[in-house]
């Protein structure tokens, strides 16, 4: 079965499985001069869709589309919205008319998005966590309207091997910072703990975790997906991970402030066992 066939049967399921209204919506959106392409993405789109999950549509654009048109096409399907939202970038939020599903629109300017494709994949950038997620968001969106196919040449190029510089780039920004370096999280957990100041131990665990994935993806040459049920997606599709990985983990939030310098030395002790026998030397 070719690319193409494959494709137009992967959309025809998810609309079907979606909202026949969205359908309606994106076909609202191609008529917008500014609008380069549409994708599905989140969930929708990687094949992790539950009960709890949204309807994820990524608006390519050349420049911003005004509020007050983008307002107008979502009345047509919607009577909850909030039109301009910019938590998280430039977006729309709203119900379906007669339902409870919501859908996210996100918008980004297609040059934007060729940099940060190029930063990771030419230049190999790594961040502390969560490097390599729009590789991942391009790679697998699913594309339902492409004005130009300017977007099907960017997910071609997202379409290669993990960059073995990007790896070890990761590794060596995010490693350092779990427990080796002066500043890691382990130690301004450990302070945060001395001075039981839990705002900040429950802000660097998480900052922990960010770049702990981060290193698991690198190691085993996986776009990062993002930052929900990772747990799930490493056990499933990461064969290189730590011994006792989920359980070691469910110890660190479930047994307590006590506990939690124990278990994360054990989580890095784990992780140092996986990059020796890997031959990775950071």
């Amino acid at each position: 079965m070719n690319s193409l066939i494959f494709n137009i049967i992967k959309i025809g399921v998810i609309f079907v499985g979606m909202n026949m209204i969205v359908y309606q919506l994106v076909n609202e959106y191609k008529g917008l001069s500014e609008v380069e392409a549409i994708t599905l993405a989140g969930s929708g789109a990687n094949g992790r869709k539950d009960n709890y999950s949204d309807i994820d549509i990524d608006i390519i654009v050349s420049k911003e589309i005004d509020n007050d048109r983008r307002e107008q096409i979502i009345k047509k399907v919607s009577d909850y919205m909030e039109v301009g939202n910019d938590y998280w970038g430039d977006g729309d939020e709203f119900l379906l008319r007669s339902s409870d599903i919501q859908v996210d629109i996100a918008y980004f300017e297609m040059k934007w998005l060729k940099e940060q494709i190029s930063n990771i994949l030419d230049k190999n950038i790594a961040c502390t966590g969560y490097s390599t997620c729009f590789w991942h968001n391009v790679k697998n969106a699913v594309i339902v309207y492409d004005r130009n196919g300017v977007f099907t040449e960017l997910q071609k190029k997202c379409n290669t091997a993990y960059p073995e510089k990007l790896k070890s780039n990761t590794m060596k920004k995010n490693y350092p910072i779990l427990r080796r370096s002066f500043s890691s999280y382990y130690n301004q957990i450990a302070k945060a703990l001395m001075r039981n100041d839990l705002v900040s131990v429950n802000h660097r665990l998480a900052a922990f975790l960010a770049s702990y994935f981060d290193i698991l993806f690198a190691i085993n040459e996986i776009p990062h997906p993002g930052e929900k049920k990772l747990i799930d997606i490493v056990e499933n599709q990461c064969n290189i991970k730590p011994e006792n990985f989920k359980e070691n983990l469910n110890n660190l939030f479930i047994q307590g402030n006590d506990k939690i310098l124990q278990n994360l030395n054990i989580i890095v002790d784990n992780l140092d066992v996986v990059l020796r026998k890997e031959n990775i030397d950071i």
